[in-house]
């Protein structure tokens, strides 16, 4: 009996511990919006890298990992826009764009598929060797064997040391709209 017990206190502990997931290249994005007088834009990139330990059955146990990409893969869709982009971004000094989590408040213990639970994303957002706290709202389910989540959060360029770039007398606003949407897959 005392064995039956030690056995079965072992398996559950074992699936209460956090699991390692890793960011499901190409199925995943790094999203920002500018404003800009004479026309807004976005820029994109689905070479998004990273890895989280989160236990899906209890989230308020703690959730720790970071998302990183890298500046010159962020395309807007024109080239001289994106040349502009790399140059305001020094992503040639400066390869790694990168968000440490510290803490994540969930509106609810664990994932299911059939709902999404609301977040609060706090910790470290590292651009051009300058880092900030941010805190991202965001959601989570389980998909797919994965585990979804996406977030936002404003960020202010010259908080980061970046002056708003100028194109004939006008910049684009300071304040520009970040988000992710990612999916994590279980590291084998």
């Amino acid at each position: 009996m005392a064995l039956l017990l030690l056995v079965l206190t072992a398996a559950t502990s074992a699936a209460a511990q956090p699991k390692a997931y890793v960011v499901s290249a190409g199925r995943s994005q790094v999203i920002f919006e500018a404003s800009y007088p004479l026309g807004d834009f976005t820029g994109t990139t689905e070479k998004v890298a990273g890895e989280f330990r989160i236990n899906p059955d209890n989230v308020t146990q703690g959730i720790t990992g970071s998302v990183t990409i890298n500046p010159g893969d962020l395309k807007t869709g024109l080239d001289g826009r994106d040349r502009d982009l790399k140059k305001a971004l020094e992503a040639d000094a400066y390869r790694e764009i990168r968000f440490k989590v510290h803490e994540v408040r969930a509106s609810f213990p664990s994932l299911t598929e059939r709902a999404d639970i609301s977040l609060q994303i706090s910790g470290a957002m590292l651009i051009r060797g300058l880092e900030r706290v941010m805190t991202w709202t965001g959601r989570a389910r389980l998909e797919e064997g994965m585990i979804w989540v996406r977030g936002e959060a404003e960020l202010r360029m010259t908080d980061f040391g970046i002056m708003p770039p100028r194109k004939l007398f006008l910049a684009v606003s300071d304040s520009v709209r970040v988000s992710f949407d990612l999916r994590l897959a279980p590291k084998e």
